[in-house]
């Protein structure tokens, strides 16, 4: 494989990072949970846990160890969300300025992926409405590999791109963005306005945590100029 030294690749989260779908989320796990008479958490254990692949969490909330009950609440959750979605139900949002930069970037020659904890057709669907297709070469999501913090997301779009680690990095919100950073020995800038805070970003191994797109774009031209 021909690896091109000079190319410089952006590794982006989806759900809490680009977008802020935090009700969009909560809602469909609610209606899941309400439609096999499960009991619901909390709005911030549920908030807490954005971002976690959503099997084991459904394992959680409901202490059924059933396999193939989790598979039912993960279709039901998938089926709400694209219904949802089609009626333009879905209230989810673009970050402030996140168009705009993630504009500029592409602009600017950085190869841009997505690595999401979000199925395929949940994450392709966002980006076609929000008008953001067209800028990422590679996504890769719970449907194409092992979901975050494993790092095969991150490796297998670093492999695709023909890249060097050294010039990679990765945008999220989480700590399982974080750890997935890690795990590819790539270094990974944290966002302070999505699902998890800053002291636990830093703790984990961001380099930093900006707080607007405008300080994402500065720090992104510093650390991989």
């Amino acid at each position: 494989m021909i690896i091109n030294s000079s190319s410089k690749l952006l590794l982006f989260d989806y759900d809490g990072t680009i977008v802020n779908s935090e009700l969009a989320i909560l809602n469909g796990i609610k209606y899941a949970l309400n439609y096999f008479n499960c009991s619901i958490p909390t709005d911030e254990v549920l908030r807490k846990n954005i971002g976690k692949p959503l099997l084991p969490l459904f394992s959680e909330y409901t202490g059924n160890p059933d396999p193939s009950f989790h598979n039912k609440l993960l279709k039901t959750y998938r089926s709400w969300y694209m219904d949802a979605s089609q009626k333009e139900e879905i209230n989810d949002h673009l970050y402030p300025n996140a168009y705009d930069v993630i504009n500029d970037l592409f602009n600017d020659g950085y190869l841009l992926g997505i690595a999401t904890n979000k199925s395929r057709s949940g994450l392709l669907e966002g980006l076609e409405r929000h008008k953001l297709l067209k800028f990422f070469s590679c996504l890769k999501t719970v449907h194409d590999t092992k979901p975050k913090p494993e790092p095969d997301m991150g490796l297998e779009i670093i492999s695709e791109m023909k890249v060097i680690k050294t010039n990679v990095l990765m945008i999220g919100d989480t700590i399982n963005d974080a750890l997935m950073s890690k795990n590819c020995d790539i270094k990974f800038i944290g966002v302070n306005w999505g699902f998890n805070d800053k002291e636990t970003l830093m703790k984990n191994g961001a380099i930093d945590v900006v707080e607007t797109y405008h300080d994402l774009y500065k720090k992104i031209k510093t650390v991989l100029p």
